[in-house]
């Protein structure tokens, strides 16, 4: 820098060194000092970069034998420095990114140019390592490829380096750093990391590289060659160390196959002689060359079987041209299919017919007729398919049509198409449109009150017609038909001369049972609010036969009341229409006291009940039929009407739905009653005599009751429910008996187990256990806290067989006397009024000759009368002269409370297996107790009682002979009352016929005469 520039520095410079108080220019003239016209140089020390954490910066200067370093400027913004800079006297720190700039002037005035050094803080907050991604990226390719590492470092301090290996091995930072893209010429694993300006290391990663440039080779399983019957092909395709085969193109029509050709799947099945070509390519594009096998099927000489050809689609109405296809089969042993042949005319098709190559298009009505004919020359009979192109819609009339009308109109739709002709024809008569789901038409049909008619037809081309309407305007004849019921029913019983015009049949009862009891009919009812009616009728003498649904028309000629219930008899029967819902007559009465009224409120109504069947369960309710106690909501258990309530079933259903005590169910049926003349109270009888009448919606688990000892090797155990024969082992693991093996398990129909075991020991007790996989038929398992019951070993049962009978003692106290024919057990024994029991005998050991007298409704109240209970030790445990009823020469066993029946009666004893031993038939003269043929042909079909028919035909009052007459004559017991006289065998004769026995003064507790 000139001298001159910096002369007024370079006197103040002068005069401070000298000391002087003298102004530049002023006092004595001196020399000019030595010549310096270097300026100082100045170093930054460091000199700048990158740096990560703080930094000391020290400025040094350097005249080199120049006037010397006088003062150092620096400015810390990046602007110029000046000397009205910042003074340099010590290091000064750096805490972030600054640019320092400085200079120096030296003692006579030489003042460098500014110097620059830029100090960067990083990496602060940079604790992220950077990516590195490769481009291309992983992948299979034809052909050499250049790849690219990028390194991205975000928001951090940025990449410093990346380095890599190409041989798979994991890259260090002494692995070759990345400077240009890599060429890759041959399938190679890349491993690549990049490490940050502040020492953050990424994760190594990876890309392999396939570099293939070889076609697959592509092979067929079995070569070409010669069969029979038919071949299957296996094709198959290798790519060695290349990138893999991606699929298989075959032809078998002798074309050079391509890529769009056939795609191999599955193994190919020739069934004549094909050349069979086909090629590979693999995931890079690579074809391999075309291969080629010839199999040529050799005609079987035994081949006569000729080949089947089908039609796809088949002939039909369509309302749209369709393309059919015909495809020909040969038998596997055959040898193949060599042509098909066709016409669409109608007429009979040869080999000099088109023949067929491609699918057929039919745009018009036509005959498709072809047949197809094998290598070996075999013809099959020419076939046929008819194929209808129908557009139009069919037309459909209603007869007669809408309008007012007094009385039930018989509607009649006749659909019409000249084309594929009518599929269907539905409707509706709530005035909706029909749909898919609405009523399809099969035939004239009632209308018995005000209704909107909407119909519409298809025909089997798919065709439909707009619907169309027809609204016919009547009175309520459902009203007037339920004014009819109601007249019959308000009638006199006897001869009347009623009709009932349009009320629908809601369920056809069969005969189940006793045929008076329980006969055979219809029920009526027009609306839901009843009232109704039973028909007592066969119906299979009617034509056509009643069925639920249909309206019908009857003349009414008599009038009864059969145990309570009113029925009708008709003189005239017609069937009005068919078909109609019964769901708008349901009543569900499950919260109404249904046991009201006199006669009862909805006897034989349509009504729906659900309901928990009570204790005890069932028991037996006539000739083939249960009932239990039946809990609502409406007659709850312990209510004034709940003894009145009961659920009847026939007996194949109780069974079939495996109910028992507890289950809760629905039942859709007409309300069944039942009164008989002893009775003062209707049993009002929700009954099930179809399956499909009761839903069961969930029963309690199978228990448990009790086992007993049916044989010295078998033991039956009982259940509440029904068991499912499926969840049981035949080989009886399930059942556990201490003492005894259990080697075998059946089920039985009716609840029970029948178990083998091994030999028991008589009237030991034994326990037996269920195991829980011991399912009932709804999938429950047995109730583990009743899962166990007792039972004592096998005893021989004792034979026994009636002697006498008092019928007519005080207060119901009779008397019944047996006899024992054979020594044994009478445990479980019972005695039997009709289906009641009288009695249940207890464990004893009887001798052969015993007797035995039982005393009904004994009297334990009066001092010296009745026992305390039944002699089970001897004859003279509680002896006569201390009881005045008792007989010391025989046993006495005490009843239940019921007394013998009068009247028509039978009497059975049966033993603890349910084995009839003995039975009496006894009647008087006049009586015509309804349930008591029944009875007597219980008793004829036991082969109990003779003779075993009246004259071939079942027994009844109108019979010949009478069931009366076959029957004793009692009724001199019930002259005088008390036990003087009684019904007795005469001696020990036993013919099972009423010339057994006699009346007259009684002999309990010894033999009779």
């Amino acid at each position: 820098m000139p001298q001159t520039l910096f002369w007024p520095l370079h006197c103040g410079a002068v005069l401070l060194t000298a000391q002087l108080v003298l102004a530049c220019g002023g006092g004595e003239s001196k020399s000019p000092p030595p010549t310096d016209l270097t300026p100082p140089t100045t170093r930054a020390t460091p000199a700048g970069g990158d740096f990560t954490t703080a930094v000391v910066v020290t400025l040094a200067c350097d005249d080199r034998g120049g006037s010397g370093c006088a003062v150092t400027y620096y400015t810390l913004d990046g602007s110029t420095p000046g000397t009205g800079s910042t003074q340099y006297r010590e290091p000064f720190t750096l805490g972030g990114t600054t640019t320092v700039r400085f200079y120096s002037v030296d003692a006579v005035g030489n003042a460098e140019a500014p110097g620059t050094a830029t100090f960067t803080l990083v990496g602060a907050a940079d604790t992220e390592p950077p990516s590195t991604v490769a481009n291309p990226g992983s992948g299979a390719f034809s052909s050499p490829r250049s790849v690219a590492l990028t390194c991205g470092d975000g928001a951090g301090s940025g990449c410093a380096a990346t380095h890599y290996t190409l041989d798979g091995s994991v890259p260090t930072q002494a692995s070759p750093r990345y400077t240009a893209p890599l060429s890759i010429a041959r399938s190679t694993t890349l491993r690549f990391f990049s490490v940050d300006r502040v020492g953050n290391v990424e994760a190594v990663r990876q890309a392999r590289y396939v570099v293939d440039t070889e076609a697959p080779q592509v092979a067929a399983t079995p070569r070409g060659g010669t069969f029979t019957g038919t071949r299957a092909v296996t094709l198959t395709c290798d790519d060695g160390e290349g990138s893999g085969c991606t699929a298989i193109h075959y032809t078998t029509h002798g074309a050079i196959p391509s890529l769009d050709s056939s795609v191999y799947e599955e193994p190919l099945v020739l069934t004549a002689t094909t050349r069979v070509r086909f090629i590979a390519v693999d995931w890079v594009g690579n074809v391999s060359e075309v291969v080629s096998e010839l199999y040529s099927r050799e005609a079987s000489a035994e081949d006569r079987v000729p080949p089947t050809t089908t039609a796809t689609p088949a002939g039909g109405a369509y309302r749209s041209a369709q393309s059919v296809v015909l495809a020909c089969t040969d038998n596997a042993e055959g040898s193949g299919c060599a042509a098909t042949y066709y016409t669409l005319d109608g007429s009979a098709p040869t080999t000099s017919s088109l023949r067929y190559a491609a699918a057929i298009s039919i745009a018009s009505s036509a005959t498709l007729r072809f047949f197809s004919v094998d290598l070996a020359g075999n013809a099959e009979p020419a076939k046929s398919e008819q194929y209808t192109l129908d557009t139009v819609a069919p037309v459909t009339t209603v007869s007669p049509g809408g309008g007012s009308y007094t009385e039930a109109v018989t509607v009649t739709l006749s659909c019409s198409d000249s084309g594929s002709g009518c599929r269907e024809t539905r409707y509706t008569l709530d005035g909706s449109a029909p749909a898919a789901g609405s009523p399809v038409y099969a035939g004239p049909f009632s209308i018995s009150a005000s209704r909107t008619l909407r119909f519409a037809s298809v025909d089997h081309a798919g065709n439909g017609e707009l619907a169309k309407q027809a609204v016919y305007v009547l009175p309520s004849l459902d009203r007037l038909a339920s004014e009819q019921i109601q007249a019959v029913r308000n009638a006199s019983t006897g001869s009347v001369n009623l009709v009932i015009s349009g009320a629908r049949i809601t369920y056809v009862k069969p005969a189940v049972g006793n045929v008076v009891n329980d006969a055979a009919g219809f029920f009526l009812q027009a609306e839901q609010a009843g009232p109704a009616l039973f028909v007592e009728v066969d119906p299979l003498t009617l034509s056509p036969a009643p069925q639920a649904g249909a309206r019908v028309r009857v003349t009414v000629s008599e009038k009864s009341l059969v145990n309570g219930q009113v029925r009708a008899r008709i003189s005239a029967y017609a069937v009005l229409s068919t078909g109609h819902s019964l769901s708008d007559l349901v009543q569900d009465v499950s919260g109404v006291d249904v046991t009201t009224g006199t006669p009862p409120a909805y006897e034989s109504e349509y009504i729906s009940i659900t309901g928990t069947i009570g204790n005890p369960g069932f028991s037996n309710a006539g000739l083939g039929h249960v009932q239990a106690p039946f809990t609502t909501a409406g007659v709850p258990e312990g209510s004034p009407g709940a003894a009145a309530l009961r659920l009847r079933i026939a007996e194949p259903f109780h069974d079939t739905l495996a109910l028992s005590q507890g289950c809760s169910l629905t039942v859709v049926s007409p309300l069944w009653v039942f009164m008989s003349g002893t009775q003062t109270t209707h049993a009002i009888q929700p009954s099930v005599w179809a399956q499909n009448q009761a839903t069961v919606h969930s029963c309690p688990a199978p228990r448990v009751t009790g086992a007993q000892a049916m044989h010295h090797d078998s033991a039956i155990l009982r259940f509440t429910r029904a068991i499912d024969p499926l969840s049981v082992q035949r080989n009886g693991s399930q059942f556990s008996i201490p003492g005894l093996s259990v080697t075998d398990a059946v089920v039985l129909s009716t609840g029970e187990v029948w178990l083998s075991t091994t030999s028991q020991t008589p009237r030991q007790q034994y326990t037996v256990t269920v195991a829980s996989s011991v399912r009932d038929r709804r999938g429950v398992s047995v109730d583990s806290t009743a899962a166990s019951t007792s039972f004592p070993g096998y005893q021989v049962p004792a034979r026994l067989r009636l002697s006498e009978v008092a019928p007519n003692v005080q207060l119901n106290r009779d008397l019944v006397e047996l006899v024992v024919l054979t020594s044994g057990s009478v445990m479980g024994a019972t005695l039997l009024d009709g289906n009641a029991t009288l009695a249940t005998l207890p464990d004893v050991q009887v001798a052969s000759g015993d007797i035995i007298v039982i005393h009904l409704n004994p009297d334990r109240v009066t001092p010296g009368a009745d026992a305390p209970g039944s002699e089970t030790l001897s004859k003279t445990q509680h002896p006569a002269s201390s009881y005045f009823w008792n007989y010391d020469t025989a046993w006495d066993f005490h009843g239940t409370t019921l007394g013998v029946g009068t009247g028509n009666r039978t009497l059975r004893i049966r033993d603890g297996f349910d084995v009839t031993h003995d039975a009496l038939a006894v009647v008087v003269p006049g009586n015509t107790f309804p349930g008591y043929p029944a009875l007597l042909q219980a008793l004829q079909n036991e082969a109990q009682w003779l003779p075993a028919s009246c004259n071939g035909a079942l027994c009844t009052y109108e019979s010949f002979p009478t069931a009366g007459e076959v029957s004793v004559d009692w009724s001199q017991t019930f002259v005088t009352q008390g036990r003087s006289y009684s019904v007795q065998r005469v001696g020990a004769t036993d013919s099972d016929t009423r010339d057994d026995w006699f009346v007259g003064g009684s002999s309990f507790g010894v033999r009779n005469p």
